[in-house]
């Protein structure tokens, strides 16, 4: 279920402390306010649309048919680079909530590519950009329900380090241009790839057992992640934190309920589910999904 909130005045946004996830468009992408470095570059290197705009006509420039399938800009509970600032110098000239008057730090956008669809899947390029840094990873998604799949390991780069990848991992604005464009002439191939690996994954049936094994495997590796005792704690991502276990565990209870056989593609595809703008917290989308499929990679051998 989605919780995002869409815009319908393309003259203002909505209230972001009332509604913290909001739809918008290219265009009022455009028209919000540039955050700049004191000499007076983009903040990040790039403004946050001319990065969706860049890989967009990248994609095109391989003759696909492309476009934006979804955009959420967040706000976030940091009180030094909250995800949204509204400047009031610039309501007073432009009107309450103006688009114009807003500095979005936290926007997540899927990028589509039509050219490979069938009737389940379709082909994304996700796009993070946030306080943090910038991530993009490319792969299938599931149409329905905009669940992105992240089954290769390689189709993801960020600019900077995470979890687990220790310092100096992190890669330049020109260096994501060059690895997407690197994607796109591969692409094909790996989504083909991509494809027959959810085929092996639907064909891996679990008992009730092994379900709750992973359910505890889930919760262990988050406690480990997260715990202060240095004896056991682990520097990696973990797939899901602990509210997203509870609603996953409940997911997959209600699955088998309806269905009584649950595959490994069950499974992941219930944890996409919660890897979404609208509903989780938009920097550990990519890098969640990514841990889940090593997770799984580790435990079927997919």
């Amino acid at each position: 279920m989605s919780n995002s909130v869409i815009i319908e005045n393309a003259n203002a946004f909505l209230d972001f402390e009332k509604n913290k996830v909001q739809t918008l468009s290219l265009d009022q992408l455009r028209r919000t306010h540039k955050e700049n470095d004191v000499y007076g570059n983009p903040l990040k290197g790039v403004y946050h649309y001319e990065l969706i705009e860049r890989l967009s006509n990248l994609a095109s420039d391989h003759n696909y048919n492309v476009e934006i399938y979804d955009m959420f800009a967040a706000q976030n509970k940091d009180r030094n680079t909250p995800g949204v600032v509204i400047l009031p110098q610039v309501e007073q000239q432009m009107g309450e909530k103006a688009v114009e008057a807003h500095i979005l730090r936290r926007v997540f956008t899927n990028i589509r590519l039509k050219d490979f669809d069938d009737d389940t899947y379709t082909t994304n390029l996700a796009v993070a950009f946030h306080q943090g840094g910038i991530q993009v990873g490319f792969g299938n998604m599931v149409k329905i329900c905009h669940n992105q799949c992240m089954l290769n390991a390689d189709h993801y780069i960020s600019t900077y380090s995470e979890k687990g990848q220790g310092r100096g991992f992190g890669s330049t604005i020109e260096e994501i241009y060059a690895k997407v464009n690197e994607w796109l002439t591969n692409s094909e191939r790996s989504l083909m790839n991509e494809r027959a690996r959810i085929e092996r994954m639907k064909s891996i049936t679990l008992a009730a057992e092994q379900i709750f094994i992973i359910i505890g495997m889930l919760t262990a590796i988050r406690v480990k992640c997260d715990s202060h005792i240095k004896e056991i704690r682990e520097n990696r991502q973990y797939p899901l934190n602990s509210s997203q276990i509870n609603q996953f565990t409940e997911m997959l209870l209600k699955k088998q309920y309806d269905n009584e056989r649950i595959s490994v593609w069950d499974l992941y595809n219930t944890a996409t589910e919660l890897y979404k703008a609208d509903s989780a917290d938009i920097p550990s989308l990519l890098p969640q999904n990514r841990a889940m499929v090593s997770f799984l990679t580790e435990q079927f051998s997919i």
